[in-house]
């Protein structure tokens, strides 16, 4: 991928992934791909997914469980966050 010097790659990153999602390649309740797997996919340091990650949980989008890794989350648990 090709990053855009306008947008913090963090950002870009997270567009991915919510793109992704709304694609369907990612769907409610399957995992998305580790930091880890986000630095050799995008060849980003590791602060960079990171805040990619975290930004997409802060949101609603995913969801993290310690040890098993970060999730999908379903359009009712995402809107129900904001109520």
């Amino acid at each position: 991928m090709e990053f855009r010097e306008d947008q913090p790659r963090w950002q870009q990153v997270a567009q991915v992934i919510r793109e992704r999602i709304a694609a369907g390649t990612y769907r409610p309740g399957s995992r998305v791909p580790s930091e880890n797997d986000l630095m050799q996919e995008f060849g980003i340091a590791r602060m960079t997914a990171h805040k990619a990650m975290r930004a997409l949980r802060e949101e609603g989008t995913i969801y993290t469980v310690r040890g098993m890794g970060s999730f999908v989350s379903s359009p009712e648990s995402a809107g129900a966050e904001d109520a």
